[in-house]
């Protein structure tokens, strides 16, 4: 089969981020850095599901085990 790279959904990026204090981020260098960060994810799942496509796995499962992944995510950063 033939592999199209497909560009980052920019859907999925928020007008604006909310801090803690439920304020809009205004930093306009941590909204760069995040949305990249967030660019990047996208391509690697994309990656990550066409590969396992790839392999024969179920969509379905596949799937499931991304949103454990999510769903199971914790803060590793102290006093943050």
């Amino acid at each position: 089969g033939i592999l199209i790279r497909m560009k980052p959904d920019k859907s999925v990026i928020p007008k604006y981020w909310l801090g803690k204090n439920k304020l809009k981020i205004s930093c306009k260098e941590k909204i760069k850095v995040l949305n990249n960060n967030i660019d990047e994810l996208q391509e690697m799942i994309s990656d990550i599901y066409d590969e396992a496509i790839l392999l024969g796995i179920d969509e379905k499962q596949l799937k499931d085990v991304l949103l454990k992944i999510v769903k199971n995510i914790r803060n590793n950063l102290k006093n943050v």
